[in-house]
């Protein structure tokens, strides 16, 4: 008996949003994510000054090995998307405590481990006794070292309210990088005063670090995105303006991934990803099936669950205007209601099979349903 799934046709919201990934929007996303650090000339007041100021030397203290601040816990969650120009979209989402709230400072920043090191910081040469006259010369300073240059970087003056349950907030970003690895520092930090008071301590703040080695989606061999779990899918009518701020918003549908991909029986797991470098049949659209398998995991095995039926993605399920050419990727995904699921964990295997090009790839993801 297969389960009951909604395998998504060209409608709703969900595969909306799917399909939009696949567009040429979204590959420009990382353009418009890519934010340099905002300079004096660009009219920062005071306060804001300072609190760039601040933020690029705890980064710079914690690069160097020294103690960084620790008063707020971020956790992160993140995928990888393919993005125009062989660079690699990352929306992810940024968790933290609620005791960190207000008006907030966050900086990202992404570190190319391969990279050369930066140059070393300019030093001004001791004085030196004139030998004719016997006067003490001062040496001129050198001209300092220039900024180094980083893989990706973003700064942002927000505004995050208190929470009435005191509950995690989440400040959901994006970063755009090419196939690598890299060292992300994320910082939240409060806003210092504008008038800040002699020994007044420093404002609360957290900072996150973390490896993270960027697929590289450019090649031949047969891929597919990260799957996004969750649970709630939004159809907001028409985009938000400020798509930099919404990276988990494609087309008119928001998306909230699922933190630690748990789930209750009460939900329906919608599941979302994007096909990469398939063949393409005579028709000259790809022939993909994809095949969604749950297996249980009880007393430290694992057994056979069930499975939905197969998901075919070729010329006669494909919409008429679906172009590989133009830049179109090919769409994955289902929604399942979970209500026949007993409780426990799970893993989900999720296999493509490119019947083009004869090839097969498998996913799999740990998922958890309770009550």
């Amino acid at each position: 008996m297969h389960i009951r799934a909604r395998v998504l046709g060209f409608s709703g919201a969900l595969i909306a949003a799917i399909f939009f990934l696949t567009s040429s929007v979204v590959a420009q996303r990382p353009q418009q994510q890519q934010q340099q650090p905002p300079k004096k000339e660009q009219k920062l007041d005071k306060a804001q000054q300072q609190d760039l100021s601040a933020a690029l030397k705890t980064l710079d203290e914690a690069m160097a090995g020294q103690a960084v601040p620790a008063d707020v816990n971020l956790k992160w969650q993140y995928h990888f998307l393919k993005a125009r120009d062989k660079q690699t979209y990352v929306p992810f989402v940024l968790t933290f405590d609620d005791k960190l709230n207000g008006a907030l400072v966050y900086y990202l920043r992404v570190v190319d481990k391969n990279a050369p090191p930066p140059p070393p910081a300019a030093k001004k040469e001791p004085p030196r006794r004139d030998p004719e006259t016997g006067e003490m010369i001062e040496q001129k300073e050198e001209k300092p070292a220039p900024r180094p240059e980083y893989a990706f970087e973003d700064i942002r003056f927000i505004e995050v309210k208190p929470s009435a349950d005191g509950q995690p907030h989440k400040l959901t970003v994006a970063m755009s990088v090419p196939p690598g690895e890299y060292d992300v520092y994320a910082l939240l930090r409060q806003r210092g005063a504008k008038e800040p008071k002699k020994n007044t301590p420093p404002p609360p703040a957290g900072l996150l670090k973390q490896s993270v080695t960027v697929p590289n989606f450019w090649v031949e061999e047969l891929m597919t995105s990260s799957v996004i779990l969750s649970n709630k899918v939004e159809d907001l009518g028409t985009p938000p303006p400020d798509a930099a701020s919404n990276p988990y918003v494609f087309g008119n549908a928001k998306i909230s991934p699922s933190p630690d991909n748990k789930f209750a029986k009460t939900d329906e797991l919608s599941i979302l990803f994007q096909i990469y470098n398939t063949g393409l049949a005579t028709t000259g659209k790809p022939d993909v099936t994809i095949e969604y398998n749950f297996y249980q995991k009880t007393g430290g095995a694992e057994k056979f669950f069930n499975k939905t039926n197969p998901q075919v993605l070729n010329a006669e399920t494909l919409p008429p205007h679906f172009d590989p050419a133009a830049g179109h990727t090919l769409p994955g995904g289902l929604s399942i209601p979970l209500a026949s699921f007993p409780e426990g964990e799970y893993r989900l295997e999720i296999k493509v099979t490119d019947k083009a090009a004869n090839k097969t790839k498998v996913e799999n993801i740990t998922l958890t349903v309770g009550a």
